[in-house]
């Protein structure tokens, strides 16, 4: 995979970190250098748009005292779930990475579904008695209790058994990133297809380093355990931070929408050319429609504008910056993570702007979790 492409699903994933959406779909990967003419379809026109490589959208000066007046920031209450490591957490984490590793699964054909399991099926969305793009697949393979699903979905699934079909009743979370279908309930008709899962041998235990079983799930266990603490901080910060900007009154500036738009829209096209795809394409291989995709960067544009009067207005208030020294060890950090020669060869290619407002909004982030009150 090309340095470029590397560098572009890091943006990706702190683009979708920021944003709070968690898609689960599976891409291939392919190291294929031929880049075609991107493009984007434009749904009023017909025509394909050609978008270059870099945002031609300038951001405009404006004073952020015009577009946000901060409500409470300092002394947020928070309660956050705490999150202990089960035993059945174990056996859903091996069972995922005996199927990562290629192991013949064992099929089952006398007992229903259980948790762990590797279940194959068929389902269908639907929304208001209608099927909604996105929300169908066949010969899907979930593992129960994996949490790949949207919350409720799987654990519906456990009793059912080969051939049954089943209505499985849910609400999308209120922070799902597509409007329509954010807090809102759906139906799935879904059909099993097989069920199945890994027997945990000694050959495989040993090829995967470990002595015995017990070794192994006290690893899995450890893994699973910072995993979960990680999990707690995030939300822990993420409701902070929702709470900071619910108590504001923020009018963003149409420039900056236009900008984030726009940003989203190249990340996605540079990360198709470097797959030999125009965008189109990609997005219909990434499982979901470029109505849904339009939908994401306007979702997007919201969010990181929002941001972005929010780390201004704090770090003005607070005297909140990143000093050369944070910027120029994490500018290491990425060029020894994403396999670059040097930090100059790696600012050739990353937005230096970019990557010191991310910088900026970790630091006010850890500001404000340290002026918050756990309840």
């Amino acid at each position: 995979m090309k340095k470029i492409t590397a560098f572009l699903i890091l943006c990706i994933g702190l683009m979708l970190a920021a944003v709070g959406c968690g898609k689960g779909e599976n891409k291939e990967s392919s190291d294929n250098d031929i880049t075609p003419t991107p493009a984007v379809s434009d749904e009023e026109t017909g025509t394909q748009e050609t978008l270059p490589l870099e945002n031609p959208i300038v951001k405009e000066d404006y004073d952020f005292n015009d577009y946000i007046k901060l409500g409470q920031y300092k002394g947020i209450e928070v309660k956050v779930e705490h999150l202990e490591v089960k035993d059945q957490d174990v056996d859903v984490a091996i069972q995922m990475e005996l199927a990562d590793n290629g192991e013949t699964p064992v099929e089952v054909t006398d007992r229903p579904v259980k948790v762990g399991d590797t279940v194959n099926i068929d389902f269908v969305g639907y929304y208001n008695g209608e099927p909604f793009d996105g929300g169908s697949a066949e010969g899907y393979d979930l593992t129960i209790g994996s949490g790949a699903f949207i919350e409720g979905f799987e654990e519906q699934l456990i009793g059912a058994v080969v051939n049954q079909e089943i209505e499985v009743n849910v609400v999308f979370p209120e922070n799902y990133n597509h409007p329509t279908l954010a807090g809102q309930p759906a139906v799935f008709k879904v059909t099993i297809n097989k069920i199945q899962y890994y027997d945990l041998t000694e050959d495989t235990i040993k090829s995967l380093g470990f002595e015995n079983e017990q070794e192994y799930r006290e690893y899995k266990y450890q893994e699973l355990k910072s995993e979960f603490e990680e999990e707690m901080k995030k939300q822990k910060e993420n409701y902070i931070y929702n709470t900071v900007v619910k108590n504001s009154e923020i009018t963003v500036p149409e420039n900056l929408l236009e900008y984030y738009e726009y940003e989203f829209k190249i990340m996605y096209n540079n990360i198709a050319s470097s797959y030999g795809l125009d965008l189109e394409t990609f997005i219909t291989l990434s499982g979901y429609t470029m109505e849904d995709f339009e939908l994401d960067a306007e979702y997007y544009s919201n969010v990181m504008a929002t941001r972005e009067l929010v780390i201004r207005a704090i770090s003005a208030l607070e005297g909140i910056e990143i000093t050369e020294e944070e910027f120029r060890d994490k500018v290491t950090e990425l060029a020894e993570t994403y396999g670059y020669e040097s930090n100059e060869e790696f600012l050739k290619e990353a937005n230096e702007e970019a990557l010191k407002d991310d910088l900026l909004f970790e630091k006010i982030i850890e500001f404000l979790v340290n002026e918050a009150v756990e309840i």
